[in-house]
This record gives structure tokens, C-alpha cells and sequence, in this order.
């Protein structure tokens, strides 16, 4: 496990600096000290790489639903999840912008989603949102204001807003229609 820890540390720093499309395998393997063989037998696609780092983001979310107190609200975990994912990508901007745009739509919704289902399901058992909200689309409605907001942010020059505050902006709005009626 650690080789392919190392291997996916050197290109992601590769793929922040110099951008996905313009980092090549050689040079991973290069930046990893390695042969290009030991690259591709780990990572045998350039994309596999990203997809790692996505289900790296993935687990972090897993771990603070995990983490989750019993009575810690679900528009407050939610409003968390986006917290971390701002902090993130403001850590990591041209990393998260290499990253983003070397994978599908598709494989952003399956790697990297914004809310996970468990936290809306939470909300519903507590009455915090309607029980007549499917939380598969409602989890599907906040990825796509997350990935939505993260890409105006990623434009190139200085990022046009703070993440952080049009993301909860746009969450509130968003739960607001999560709401019981």
C-alpha cells in the first residue's frame, strides 16, 4: 500500500503543478523514484489516479458521518460536509481544478458526492427534512450545487468568491426546500 501511497502523492503534486493533461507517466514515475512499469502496474490508467484521489475525498466524508454525535442536527452535518470540502479546495485549488477536469461528470457523482445519502436519511428520521423527499435525489441536488459553485470558483485567476460562503449560502437555500411542510 505504501508504493501506491507514493505514487499517487507524486502525481497528484505533478497534476497541481503542471495540470492533468500536461503530466505524463514518466514523469510520475520520475517524481516516485520508480520505473514507469511499477507506475502503470499500480495505476494502469492516468485517470485511475484522479479516481483515487476522489475516493480519498470520499472517505473523508465517510469518516465524519462516522463521527457524527447523537445529537449533532443533520442541517448541521450537512452545512459540515460543504465546510470541508470548502477548506479542502481552497487548500488545494489547482489541484482540485487539475483533478476535476480529468474525470466524467459521471465519475464525479460516483467518486466524489457532495452529501452522503446516510446524512439526508438522518434528517428524515429526526424530522428535520420531509419524509416524502427521496434522499438518493435530494443527496443528488446538493452534489450538483457543490460541483456547480466549486466550478465557477475554479475559473482561472484568483477565485471570484469565497467558497466557503456561497457554498452555505446555496445549501441553506437548498435545505430550506428539504424542509417539512
Amino acid at each position: 500500500m505504501r508504493m501506491r501511497e507514493r505514487l499517487l502523492s507524486a502525481a497528484v503534486d505533478l497534476f497541481a503543478a503542471n495540470g492533468f493533461a500536461e503530466t505524463t507517466i514518466d514523469q510520475i514515475a520520475a517524481r516516485a523514484d520508480v520505473a514507469r512499469q511499477t507506475v502503470l502496474n499500480h495505476f494502469p490508467h492516468k485517470t485511475d489516479f484522479a479516481r483515487a484521489w476522489g475516493q480519498g475525498r470520499r472517505d473523508q466524508l465517510v469518516a465524519i458521518a462516522q463521527g457524527v454525535g447523537g445529537d449533532e442536527s443533520a442541517r448541521s452535518l450537512v452545512h459540515r460536509f460543504f465546510a470541508v470540502f470548502a477548506e479542502m479546495n481552497e487548500r488545494e485549488r489547482d489541484l482540485t481544478r487539475a483533478m476535476l477536469q480529468s474525470l466524467t461528470p459521471t465519475e464525479i457523482f460516483l467518486y466524489i458526492r457532495a452529501v452522503p445519502v446516510v446524512a439526508i436519511e438522518r434528517g428524515q428520521e429526526r424530522g428535520e427534512f420531509s419524509s416524502g423527499v427521496d434522499p438518493e435525489v435530494a443527496a443528488e441536488v446538493l452534489t450538483s450545487v457543490y460541483f456547480g459553485t466549486v466550478s465557477r470558483w475554479l475559473i482561472d485567476g484568483p477565485p471570484p468568491f469565497d467558497l466557503a460562503r456561497a457554498l452555505a449560502a446555496r445549501l441553506e437555500l437548498v435545505l430550506a426546500g428539504l424542509q417539512p411542510r
